[in-house]
């Protein structure tokens, strides 16, 4: 048989963990478990409360894939299958340098646990960059790092896509021959596909998404548009130069309530911030509005937002970099530093990694 089933034995009944035995010396049953059409599972590079990630090989095509599987505990819940085959279907009707490639999508045999199938990245979350640089990034850094979000994300706003949960976590810094900190965005596993979009994950999102970057109509419980995911860029670009979020609390329901409630702070007023352009903290502050309509309308217009701020501020341009509408010709700004050290969050230790799912 092609794809022989998975010894059920091996896993643990209760959270779908893999269990060690006399006879196999704990060995994860996934491993050399080939999953599609000359698609061979390698080892373990990830893993999180959703999912858990594999390195795997793709014969013919000889290259490397990231294959993430949703953990079996999970399998009869409809919510987490619905947000898990979400991610796998927007994902792969988006085609965009700065967004992930998934190849393929199925169903493993024995239990039927769903699979994605996706480009292997090799490299680290922007929040593994945070912590390695003490909470922040240098500006020019993190202006290079997040227009390349406002990039992916406003080609998926072109096409009516909504992610609805932007955060560190779910960008990935992939090093290029030309590129240090090439941006590639995951995880739409809650995104809002059109206007007409009433879905189960449409009504989760609120809950699936995470309070720190979630913006003041999604902590009220309001339906969340582009603005929204606009309102997210703009916190974690406030993150990067400040050090830390814009909101913080004792716990998640804090945070929500300043996010719909509190002042803004400017970005300038924290230790970390206090050398950002005025243009700049202008335009961060423009996009953490509490109503979504002072905010940029979406994800390109946050980008060209933060061009023509950094253009007023004197910053000295030096590179090539997409434009946030991805058609025109580049914005030439400088050099980034590649960041050293860190892993990927909740990853196992290995070299690479295509992200723990969350």
């Amino acid at each position: 048989h092609p794809h022989p089933p998975r010894p059920r034995r091996h896993l643990c009944p209760r959270d779908g963990a893999p269990l060690g035995t006399r006879a196999d010396g704990g060995r994860d049953p996934y491993l050399e478990l080939r999953i599609a059409p000359g698609v061979e599972v390698e080892r373990l590079v990830g893993q999180g409360s959703m999912g858990r990630v594999y390195r795997a090989r793709q014969a013919g095509l000889e290259r490397a894939v990231a294959v993430k599987i949703l953990r079996r505990e999970h399998v009869r819940n409809p919510t987490f299958v619905a947000r898990f085959l979400r991610e796998g279907r927007v994902a792969a009707g988006l085609a965009h340098p700065n967004l992930v490639v998934v190849h393929a999508a199925g169903e493993l045999d024995g239990d039927g646990e769903p699979y994605l199938v996706m480009e292997f990245l090799d490299g680290l979350s922007l929040r593994s960059a945070l912590v390695a640089n003490d909470g922040g990034l240098p500006l020019l850094r993190a202006l290079h790092v997040v227009l390349q979000v406002c990039a992916a994300i406003g080609e998926a706003h072109a096409h009516g896509v909504v992610h609805r949960d932007l955060k560190p976590e779910n960008v990935m810094l992939v090093p290029t021959s030309g590129d240090v900190d090439f941006v590639k965005v995951l995880d739409f596993g809650v995104a809002r596909v059109g206007e007409a979009d009433s879905s189960l994950a449409t009504h989760a999102g609120a809950v699936l998404g995470t309070a720190t970057y979630a913006c003041p109509e999604s902590a009220r419980g309001e339906p969340v548009g582009y603005t929204g995911d606009v309102y997210s860029i703009a916190t974690m670009l406030f993150e990067c130069c400040a050090g830390r979020p814009p909101f913080i609390g004792n716990g998640p329901v804090d945070v929500l309530i300043a996010h719909a409630t509190a002042p803004v702070p400017d970005v300038r007023s924290l230790p970390h911030g206090a050398n950002i352009p005025a243009p700049i903290a202008r335009t961060i502050h423009r996009g953490l509005a509490k109503n979504p309509k002072d905010r940029p309308e979406n994800a390109r217009e946050l980008g060209q937002a933060l061009l023509r701020a950094a253009v007023e501020s004197g910053l000295d341009l030096g590179r090539s970099l997409p434009r946030p509408d991805a058609e025109t010709s580049p914005l030439r700004l400088p050099s980034t530093t590649a960041v050293v050290g860190s892993g990927v969050t909740r990853s196992v230790p290995a070299a690479g990694s295509s992200r723990g799912a969350s």
